[in-house]
């Protein structure tokens, strides 16, 4: 491996860990800059965990602590940005439009749908699919609105 190898991927080790530090930053700023505090609890709980272990790991990046893979080939890039562009749609329109369920048990199907090996032409396959968002949507709402009590925003449906 050259030098131009070596600090590419050294590079790609360092860029991931340092968007989390940013982004679990930022949830940190807006969970404590509200003015009832009360809802934001789980979220605070969190975004100090996310913040704690991002840092974590950012410094082990640095120091060459985690230096596995090959790093990103534009083909997995591609494989990736799919996912994380049904992730941004969901979070920056879906969740306030159809609601917090609603957007996630769809994103949630595309997702595996776009993940998912087995074929799309076959109902066995789309009944398994629908089963798991199904199960999927269930734990989610056990787990935020009956036992968090999280807030969650409310759209057109659930």
């Amino acid at each position: 491996m050259n030098d131009h190898q070596g600090a590419s991927q050294r590079l790609q080790q360092i860029i991931p860990p340092g968007i989390v530090v940013a982004f679990s930053l930022w949830i940190a700023f807006v969970s404590f800059n509200v003015d009832d505090p009360q809802p934001y609890l789980f979220p605070r709980l969190i975004s100090i965990a996310l913040v704690g272990l991002s840092v974590l790991a950012l410094i082990r990046a640095f120091l060459g602590k985690d230096n596995v893979g090959e790093g990103f080939t534009k083909t997995k890039l591609k494989n990736v940005a799919a996912g994380v562009a049904v992730m941004g749609l969901f979070v920056f329109f879906l969740a306030e439009f159809l609601g917090f369920y609603t957007a996630s048990a769809l994103t949630f199907l595309v997702i595996v749908s776009l993940y998912d090996p087995a074929s799309h032409f076959e109902i066995q396959t789309w009944v398994k699919r629908i089963g798991v968002m199904i199960g999927f949507t269930a734990v989610m709402y056990g787990l935020f609105t009956l036992l968090l009590k999280v807030q969650i925003p409310k759209g057109l449906l659930l």
